[in-house]
C-alpha cells in the first residue's frame, strides 16, 4: 500500500531526481533538478509523491503554473514511477491526487505532453483519464539523452485535462455518462507493435512517425481534436479517434 502526499523535504525531493535517472537514464542536463522541485510549491505548482510506509518515494508527479489565452492552468511536466512499482496503479493514484489538489487550488485545466507512439500512455490518458488533444508539437524537447527515445524527434501530443468536466468525472469513475461517437469522427492508425518497431527498426519508426504527424496535424488544423484511443478494425492496428471540437465533447 502507498500513501500520496505533498513532497516538501529535501530528502524526498532528492529521491525524485533519483527516480528520473532510474526510469529515463537521462544525463544531468535533462534532469529536473532539486532546486526547481523545491521551488514549485512556492510558486503555486505541485510536487506529489507515492510513498511506502518506510518513507521511500516510489513515484512522483510535478506541475508548474501556466497562463494561456487569459486563463491560468497547470502544466504537469513529469510523472515517474520506479520500475519495480510500475503496473500497480501508482500512476493513476498520482494523477487523481493531482486532480484533487488542482481543484482545491482553483484550477480547471491541467495540460501535459505525451509521445503518441507510446500507445500505453495514449490508452491511459485518453481512456482512463478523459483528456482531449488539440495540439501536436513537433520535436518538442529536441534531442533526448534517454535511450528510451532513441534518435526519433521528440514529437508530442498536448493533453488537455478539464478536471471538473463531466467527461473526466466519467472516465475516472465518479459518474456514468453514456459515450456517443460523433458522426463526423475519423481515425488515424498506428501499427499495434509500434513500441517494438521503435526499438528494432528506427528508420521504419521514423517513417511511421512522420506519416502519423502529417495526418494528425492536418486534422487538428481543420478543427478536429483527439478524443479516444482504441483497437482498430484492421488487424494489428490501433487508432486515435478524432472529432470536430465542440464544447459538448467535455460533457460526453
Amino acid at each position: 500500500m502507498f500513501r500520496i502526499e505533498t513532497l516538501t523535504s529535501v530528502e524526498s525531493l532528492r529521491q525524485c531526481v533519483e527516480i528520473q535517472r532510474e526510469i529515463w537514464s537521462w544525463s544531468d542536463e535533462d534532469l529536473l533538478p532539486l532546486r526547481t522541485l523545491l521551488l514549485l510549491r512556492k510558486i503555486g505548482g505541485q510536487v506529489l509523491g507515492a510513498l511506502e510506509s518506510s518513507g521511500k518515494v516510489v513515484g512522483f508527479i510535478n506541475a508548474f503554473p501556466g497562463y494561456r489565452d487569459g486563463k491560468v492552468y497547470l502544466h504537469s511536466q513529469m510523472l515517474g514511477v520506479r520500475k519495480h512499482y510500475q503496473s500497480q496503479g501508482v500512476g493513476k493514484q498520482l494523477k487523481l491526487a493531482q486532480r484533487d489538489e488542482a481543484i482545491h487550488q482553483g484550477f480547471q485545466r491541467i495540460e501535459w505532453t505525451f509521445d503518441p507512439l507510446e500507445t500505453r500512455n495514449a490508452q491511459f490518458n485518453l481512456e482512463r483519464l478523459g483528456v482531449i488533444c488539440r495540439r501536436y508539437v513537433a520535436d518538442a524537447y529536441g534531442p533526448s539523452t534517454s535511450s528510451l527515445h532513441g534518435a526519433l524527434p521528440t514529437d508530442r501530443l498536448v493533453a488537455e485535462w478539464y478536471v471538473s468536466s463531466e467527461r473526466v468525472k466519467s472516465r475516472v469513475g465518479l459518474i456514468h455518462v453514456p459515450r456517443l461517437l460523433s458522426s463526423g469522427a475519423t481515425v488515424v492508425e498506428l501499427p499495434e507493435d509500434i513500441g517494438q518497431i521503435k526499438v528494432q527498426n528506427q528508420s521504419k519508426a521514423a517513417v511511421i512517425q512522420k506519416n502519423f504527424k502529417n495526418q494528425i496535424i492536418r486534422l487538428l488544423e481543420k478543427g478536429f481534436c483527439v478524443t479516444a484511443f482504441a483497437q482498430s478494425s484492421k488487424q494489428s492496428k490501433v487508432c486515435y479517434q478524432l472529432e470536430p471540437f465542440d464544447q459538448k465533447i467535455l460533457d460526453s
